[in-house]
């Protein structure tokens, strides 16, 4: 029975060859753009969010209570010292904490001799930052570190334009320390970074943590501890685990910190949404077309069929397997292209440079590298039959509404 609907439905099929073809290939092709378009935004937008996770927030970021809503030193997280604060053991025997380090942050000012700007200067231990967040990195100039003398500094890279600055430049840095006096500092540029993260690039001034606490006035404590989770999966998890333990701090997921981010996150999935519908709905259109005009040059035959005897369940499935047919192979031709292509620029990156003036303005990478998800594929196989059955239905049911003894009268 099966053999026999396959043998009929592929003797349609290749009695057209060159319009099965064509529908066959509109699906592959709009299957193919489907699903490098969405591998592309895909790696744009988990690009921006690894930028802004990697350089800044981690998975998970502790601070002083209401440290955020003013940020104060005398709001900082209180410790004798990294090794020995309760934080520090806690999160150095937690089996799912990748890695943490802890920061020393203060607003300020930045100046040379002839421009000056806001910053926000950031005390940090280059090594530990190397480990958490691959810092280094993002260099673009310099050399990762502050010197034997702690007294180098890098820079966001548009802060080092505005700036007119390069590497061995002078810079003061000015803030108020932890007794609210105004105090200053005279260091040099060591390295020029691009992290892509626009709040970091723009007034970004990384310094040594040694030196920070000096300028500061701050012996002890931080004013921000930066997570990386081995499981991402679970960032609620610990979220809710250390706010229990530590309830005098606040911890915010990247998320929270970052809400921009996961709403170009949500933006991203539903423009994706919006064109996968457009482009089913054309390739569905296709095959409508296509079997629609299959069934009404038959129809004489179907009619025959149907007055010798033939159920129309019979004829319907003969239908529906040339709509599958066609829907099926062309998801494979198209799932193949697109994951070719999609394992291409996984690998290479598409290269973007061309625009990389407006993709700076936005924090983005100019190289965006794909991402391959099995959904996609889940998804667009799913969408295919669905646009395959439903265009297989409607010429279906015209036929059932004919008579075959009408049929055959008037063709």
């Amino acid at each position: 029975m099966y053999r026999m609907v396959l043998r009929m439905a592929w003797a349609s099929l290749i009695r057209r060859t060159t319009r099965s073809m064509m529908v066959v290939l509109m699906i592959c092709v709009s299957l193919w753009g489907l699903l490098l378009m969405q591998g592309i935004y895909d790696g744009m937008t988990e690009q921006m969010i690894s930028n802004a996770i990697r350089s800044d927030s981690g998975h998970l970021s502790l601070f002083g209570h209401g440290y955020r809503l003013d940020p104060s030193l005398d709001k900082r997280i209180q410790g004798d010292g990294l090794n020995s604060t309760k934080l520090a053991t806690l999160l150095d025997h937690d089996p799912g904490v990748a890695s943490w380090v802890g920061r020393l942050n203060q607003e300020g000012l930045v100046a040379t001799a002839h421009y000056s700007r806001n910053t926000i200067i950031t005390g940090i231990d280059p090594k530990r930052e190397e480990i958490h967040g691959n810092l280094q990195n993002y260099l673009i100039q310099g050399k990762y570190g502050f010197g034997q003398s702690g007294k180098g500094a890098i820079i966001g890279f548009k802060l080092a334009e505005r700036l007119q600055v390069d590497i061995g430049s002078k810079i003061i840095l000015s803030a108020q320390d932890l007794n609210s006096e105004v105090t200053s500092i005279a260091l040099r540029v060591s390295g020029i970074l691009k992290t892509n993260n626009m709040g970091l690039d723009e007034s970004g001034v990384f310094i040594d943590i040694n030196i920070a606490r000096k300028f500061l006035g701050v012996a002890h404590g931080l004013t921000q501890v930066s997570i990386m989770m081995l499981d991402e999966k679970h960032i609620a998890d610990m979220q809710d685990d250390l706010q229990g333990r530590l309830p005098n701090l606040d911890i915010l997921r990247w998320d929270e910190m970052y809400p921009a981010l996961m709403q170009s996150r949500v933006m991203m999935r539903g423009f994706s949404l919006v064109v996968s519908l457009m482009i089913f709905g054309v390739a569905g259109l296709g095959i409508f077309g296509v079997i629609l005009v299959s069934v009404l040059e038959r129809i004489r035959e179907f009619g025959i069929m149907l007055a010798i005897g033939t159920e129309f369940s019979q004829i319907r499935t003969v239908v529906l397997t040339e709509s599958l047919v066609l829907g099926v192979s062309g998801f494979m031709a198209g799932a193949l292209c697109g994951g070719l292509s999609l394992w291409y620029f996984k690998i290479y990156g598409l290269d973007l440079t061309l625009f990389s003036d407006a993709f700076e303005e936005f924090g983005m990478d100019a190289v965006t590298y794909a991402i391959i998800r099995p959904e996609y594929f889940v998804t667009a196989f799913t969408a295919v039959i669905i646009a395959t059955l439903i265009s297989g239905y409607f010429p279906l049911r015209i036929l059932r509404k004919r008579k075959p003894i009408e049929i055959i009268n008037e063709v």
